[in-house]
């Protein structure tokens, strides 16, 4: 009974190359903008010289994107994790098994190279004027303080994203965590670059070799993101609920999570109740 039922899920590899081109996509679409908003030679520069605004315009286009992709074909294929933090968080929750969290993670780090290297060859002098958008400590932000920062804004966010997917406001979790980012790209981005995302960090930094605090992006948000699952599962924060990874999850494409609690009631998990362990 279990092989029938474990054949009758979907096969997980396209949900992995949807994670991968939607990575890809939402990192090119956001380094992009930073390379037009921020190189000194840009028209944009010229047009709209005051750099606050381009920095809100910047924070609106990088979550925009990312918000797109999560309700597109590819992000209710995949779940639109779209960062490491994310899936890590998600692990937490066991709604994404070891394997696919392993892919996903592949696949997320993979789409962020080929997206920074696509970037670098088609705006050369733009990018390299702007580090390619590599994430980098603020003036007088010291290691520590972005160290900490870091861990909180990505904690803040995969708060948000179990708070919203796990509740009746499921469908607008893509809308709600990408208003987030984009308050937090807008707001916190002078003081550690606002990664909250180890792939996004470390593609263009290997690509331009620049490895100064790198340590910080790989580090911190996915710390900020285990800390935030494992305070829901507890049900300190949050109902404790957890149903799937996927971020939006669309009746009309199987999922191939064997834990989805969509698929099957009986895999809802109520971690305030039981407080399982890890």
């Amino acid at each position: 009974m279990k092989r029938r039922i474990a054949s009758s899920r979907p096969s997980a590899i396209p949900a992995y190359v949807a994670e991968l081109v939607g990575t890809m996509l939402m990192i090119f679409n956001g380094l992009s903008w930073v390379c037009w908003n921020f190189s000194p030679e840009s028209p944009i520069v010229k047009l709209i010289p005051n750099p606050n605004v381009r920095l809100c315009l910047t924070a609106l286009c990088f979550a925009g994107g990312g918000t797109a992709i999560a309700y597109s074909p590819l992000g209710k294929r995949s779940g639109g994790h779209l960062n490491p933090s994310v899936t890590l968080g998600f692990w937490l929750m066991k709604k994404i098994s070891t394997r696919d969290a392993v892919a996903y993670a592949f696949a997320q780090v993979i789409g962020a190279a080929i997206s920074a290297a696509l970037v670098l060859v088609l705006w050369s002098d733009f990018a390299r004027s702007v580090h390619l958008g590599a994430t980098l400590l603020g003036k007088g932000v010291s290691p520590v303080m972005g160290f900490g920062i870091e861990v909180g804004i990505t904690f803040l966010l995969m708060l948000t994203i179990l708070i919203s997917v796990n509740s009746s406001i499921m469908p607008w979790t893509g809308a709600i965590a990408g208003a987030l980012v984009a308050f937090l790209v807008s707001t916190e981005s002078p003081l550690t670059g606002t990664s909250l995302n180890p792939a996004r960090s470390f593609a263009p930094a290997a690509l331009i070799s620049i490895w100064q605090d790198q340590w910080i992006y790989w580090i911190a948000p996915p710390l900020g993101a285990a800390l935030a699952a494992l305070l829901y599962r507890q049900g300190i924060i949050g109902t404790g609920k957890s149903y799937c990874s996927k971020l939006f999850h669309a009746s009309d494409i199987p999922c191939h999570h064997a834990n989805c609690g969509y698929c099957s009631p009986t895999k809802v998990d109520v971690f305030r109740t039981t407080r399982r362990k890890l």
